[in-house]
């Protein structure tokens, strides 16, 4: 029996991680959740919806893994005519017969992972949930008969606390400003008053040096008429 632990809404696929549970055997698996949250920018993206990738044909929430098998299928599609059976498919498309398996065996031959595919462009969820956890076994104490056929799981979180992840901004804009207002405040004793202080001193000194220069044309024209009675 497999077992498989993901977050409500994600899909599972044949190779998720499984915990395998044979017959005769108790397992206990104790989870702690984890919350990963990611930034949209300039610098960086990421998949807020199925709606970001370029194909995604399962249902639930956006997965890495859920683009690239959607990208495997687009493939397969091109290259045979129908998709596998393995995984969903679009919708009006026919799944691959057994006589079709052998084109897939050699599409997949020649490709490879579909993770390096150029046209398979998966971006990571903007906010993703995952599960860690760790397990114990034990053998049923049960008749001979009833181990050959009997298992039992117990899966229960060891505490409701969320480990939380977020991405934020090193040096967000209001950090950025502080801190240049900071220094140049620091530097230069730069601030709002003394910043209107200099503007009054300019207009002042612009307006002494028009003053003087009236002054002196005024002067000038004065000593050019005695000059001029002199003569």
């Amino acid at each position: 029996m497999y077992t498989f632990v993901h977050p409500i809404g994600q899909n599972i696929y044949l190779e998720s991680v499984k915990h395998s549970l044979p017959p005769g055997i108790v397992d206990q698996v104790a989870m702690k959740k984890y919350s990963f949250k990611r930034m949209r920018n300039m610098f960086t993206s990421c998949a807020a919806s199925t709606a970001a990738a370029q194909s995604f044909y399962f249902p639930g929430d956006y997965s890495v893994d859920g683009c690239l098998r959607s990208c495997y299928q687009d493939s397969v599609y091109r290259s045979c005519g129908c998709m596998d059976p393995s995984y969903s498919r679009r919708d009006g498309v026919k799944s691959c017969n057994f006589e079709k398996l052998a084109c897939i065996d050699a599409m997949t031959a020649e490709r490879g992972d579909p993770y390096y595919w150029p046209e398979c462009t998966c971006q990571l969820p903007c906010r993703d949930d995952e599960y860690i956890y760790e397990t114990s076994r034990a053998i049923l104490t049960q008749s001979a008969s009833a181990n050959a056929s009997t298992s039992d799981i117990v899966i229960f979180l060891t505490t409701l606390d969320v480990y939380s992840q977020v991405e934020q901004w090193t040096f967000p804009f209001s950090r950025v400003l502080g801190l240049t207002g900071g220094f140049a405040g620091v530097l230069l004793g730069a601030s709002v008053v003394f910043c209107f202080e200099v503007f009054l001193l300019i207009v002042k000194t612009a307006m002494i040096g028009c003053g003087n220069l009236k002054m002196v044309n005024a002067l000038k024209m004065k000593k050019h008429e005695r000059n001029h009675r002199a003569t």
